[in-house]
């Protein structure tokens, strides 16, 4: 199992010490080697990354992205490329408000047995409304699933060298939060799954470092209608775009299966 055991790295910030020290206690309890990649942290629009999109978030958002989520998108795909460059199977990408389950190290390695039918696969679940298919049973205890509409979240996943390449191309231009971009599999491709049950869980005594956008309640609220529409249609529209290939896939594998069952009973 120590031999398909992937690097796993946490992206912390020295400057959030309670969020640090609670990783390392973690690494502690289950003895487990974590590597700890400082995060990127923007504090002004001024401190964005030539690659940020200000103008596609001007047109089709409205208000920019907090500073805590360009430093999440920043510190991800950091890691993405130093994954890229490496001759690994896959690494394990954790934030340091995770709490890591009973035998982490040995289930991780478990669902790295299954590495050849995935290029992301998440560890848990961020959004419990959104129910995913059984993609296939790993055991009695796991079973890997496919979503839809993806659970969100990268508190705690694998990814695959060549997927991060594919990630960083696709990320070219900072749009939209990190896990919502990565999302999208019916533009980037890659083979998205998740593990269920979850690995890890989310401390929620912790507080986020993924920052408000500085609206009150009532600003949120009084947001022009045409934005709220325009917000109803974008995921609508990816909405329809998911279940469409989805559907196109689904229909390619049927068409294989069939003319080869036709070309071999010639």
């Amino acid at each position: 199992m120590k031999k398909r055991m992937p690097p796993i790295h946490v992206i912390s910030m020295a400057s959030h010490p309670e969020r640090r020290h609670h990783i390392s206690a973690e690494a502690r309890r289950l003895q487990v080697h974590l590597n700890l990649f400082e995060a990127c942290a923007p504090r002004h629009i001024a401190d964005y990354p030539n690659y940020y999109d200000r103008a596609y978030r001007k047109k089709y958002f409205g208000y920019e992205m907090a500073p805590g989520e360009v430093g999440c998108f920043m510190s991800h795909r950091a890691l993405w490329q130093l994954c890229a460059q490496s001759e690994d199977v896959a690494w394990c990408i954790l934030e340091d408000d995770v709490v890591l389950g009973p035998d982490f190290v040995g289930k991780v390695a478990l669902a790295m047995d299954t590495a050849g039918e995935w290029d992301i696969l998440r560890l848990m679940s961020e959004r419990w409304d959104r129910r995913g298919k059984l993609y296939r049973r790993v055991n009695n205890e796991f079973r890997l699933m496919r979503y839809v509409r993806q659970p969100q979240g990268t508190a705690a996943y694998l990814i695959r060298p060549e997927a991060a390449k594919v990630l960083l191309k696709h990320t070219e231009k900072m749009r939209d939060a990190v896990d919502k971009m990565m999302d999208q599999y019916w533009l980037h491709g890659l083979r998205m799954l998740v593990l269920e049950p979850a690995l890890v869980s989310i401390d929620e005594k912790l507080q986020s470092i993924i920052q408000e956008r500085g609206w009150s309640a009532e600003h949120r609220t009084s947001r022009p209608f045409w934005r709220r529409l325009q917000r109803d249609v974008r995921n609508g529209w990816e909405s329809l775009c998911a279940r469409s290939y989805l559907w196109a896939h689904t229909f390619k594998k049927i068409f294989i299966r069939v003319l080869y069952c036709a070309t071999s009973a010639e």
